[in-house]
């Protein structure tokens, strides 16, 4: 009971289509868990000026979705071969569950896009003042600024930020040491930040073009493996009603 007989040629169609489909779903979770994976070891010291934390939120929900997908992919591609209804029915109800999730995921990787500048302006803004105080924000500045290239906030001069808001700089030590160009003039870029030694362009740009671009991939990756799971799910119903 519950195992397929002898198929026609449309059912040996669905049967190869559904596995088909859930190899690949099941190539999409493993894809889901490196990108989610990446994107928290790549921004996870960048959260702390985020203002949100909507963004690894994203990523979290991919990677635990991205395992589950491929545990279940796993049991579809059986239930296919071996005809057994009882598998195939659990697996579209858990697929369900999992298309609806992903789709959230990817769905928040998008709309996080439309949010990043302005509360990216914000807390950048509000930490600068804690640099040198709060270890969570001296390090998330500090890689933001080496990784991008940046310094600061906004606009061509970012490094003025630091004098004007950071009573931790005076002017003799006006920037981070993460502001430097050249590890080998480090002591006067800190106390006179140039264009030749500093980096001066402001990090809230380079900062949104990375992110919107990492957050485009997650939402992305999200919907399409949801699209590839909406299909499998579609056919695994097909072949349940096909199985006597």
């Amino acid at each position: 009971m519950g195992h397929g007989a002898e198929m026609n040629g449309c059912g040996k169609c669905l049967k190869y289509l559904m596995f088909t489909f859930n190899f690949l779903a099941l190539c999409g979770g493993l894809v889901a868990m490196a990108v989610g994976i990446w994107t928290c070891v790549d921004h996870a010291s960048m959260e702390r000026l985020l203002g949100t934390n909507l963004y690894m939120s994203a990523a979290y929900i991919l990677i635990a979705t991205g395992i589950v997908v491929v545990l279940v992919s796993f049991f579809g591609c059986l239930g296919a071969v071996k005809e057994i209804k009882c598998m195939l029915l659990t697996y579209f109800i858990v697929m369900f569950g999992l298309f609806v999730t992903m789709l959230v995921g990817g769905i928040l990787g998008y709309a996080f896009r439309e949010k990043v500048l302005t509360t990216m302006r914000t807390q950048m803004y509000s930490s600068v003042a804690e640099y040198g105080n709060e270890q969570a924000v001296t390090d998330a500045w500090d890689t933001t600024q080496t990784t991008l290239k940046c310094c600061g906030v906004e606009g061509a001069s970012g490094f003025e930020v630091w004098l004007m808001e950071n009573k931790n700089f005076d002017n003799t030590n006006r920037v981070p040491k993460s502001c430097c160009q050249r590890s080998n003039d480090i002591q006067n870029c800190i106390r006179q930040p140039t264009s030749e030694n500093a980096w001066v362009e402001g990090c809230l740009t380079k900062a949104q073009t990375a992110i919107n671009g990492q957050a485009a991939i997650l939402g992305g990756v999200g919907v399409g493996i949801a699209f590839v799971m909406l299909l499998g799910m579609i056919f695994s119903m097909a072949l349940f009603k096909m199985i006597k």
